[in-house]
Formats: structure tokens, C-alpha cells, sequence
């Protein structure tokens, strides 16, 4: 198992403010999310999946940071962004099948503008470790 440093679990504070803040917004706002015809719960459960995602992989990119073949990097790199649109299109997918014709756009695409969120916030991440090496 890999070792990481303080300044590298540093790293995920800020991944774990943007779950908490996401996750507050939508229990502070339920009820004007309801009104305007969105489903708390889709939202939740896409914000707890990007979550899982990009914690697992920014610590995979730390590790592969580490391995001296550059082909490990990119390797990790774009296997975490399909796992991570995969993932999406799974929830996506079962959301669609348990609801039948009440499938809730709205939700799914406020679902879905978390990924660039979570996608920048990695990257920069992992640039801001990289550039104190």
C-alpha cells in the first residue's frame, strides 16, 4: 500500500468541503429544490458518487505520480475520468429504470454539472502537488 505524506492528504480537504458544501445547499434547500420539480435524492447520490470518484482518483494519482514510468500517469488519469463517466451513466441509467416516466431532467442535469466541478477540482489538485515537487 502506498505511503502518503500530510501535505498529500492536505490534498483532500478541500474535495471533502465541496461534498459537505453540496450536500448542505441541497438539505438547506429541499424544499425550494422541490418546488422548482428537482429530486434531492439524485442530486445527493450523483454528489456522493463524484465524491467517492474523486477522492479515489486523486489518491491514485498521487501513487502514480510517484512511479517513474509517465505511462502510469496517464494511464490513471484518463482511467479515472471513464470510471468517473461510467459511473454517472450507471446512476443515470438505474434512476431512469426505478422511476419509469417520472424521471425528474432537471435533477439528472443538476447531477451532471457536478462532474465538471469535480473534474476541475482534482486537476487542480493534483497540479498544486505536482508543482511543489
Amino acid at each position: 500500500m502506498p505511503r502518503f505524506s500530510n501535505s498529500e492528504f492536505k490534498l483532500l480537504y478541500p474535495i471533502i468541503g465541496l461534498f459537505v458544501f453540496v450536500a448542505s445547499i441541497i438539505q438547506l434547500g429541499e424544499t425550494a429544490l422541490v418546488k422548482y420539480k428537482f429530486v434531492p435524492n439524485v442530486i445527493m447520490s450523483a454528489n456522493l458518487l463524484l465524491f467517492a470518484l474523486t477522492l479515489l482518483g486523486l489518491l491514485s494519482l498521487i501513487s502514480a505520480a510517484k512511479d517513474p514510468n509517465p505511462n502510469v500517469l496517464v494511464r490513471t488519469v484518463m482511467a479515472f475520468m471513464g470510471f468517473r463517466l461510467l459511473g454517472l451513466a450507471v446512476i443515470l441509467v438505474a434512476y431512469i429504470k426505478m422511476s419509469g416516466a417520472g424521471i425528474s431532467p432537471r435533477s439528472v442535469y443538476a447531477g451532471l454539472a457536478l462532474y465538471p466541478l469535480y473534474t476541475w477540482l482534482e486537476i487542480r489538485l493534483f497540479l498544486k502537488l505536482n508543482v511543489k515537487k
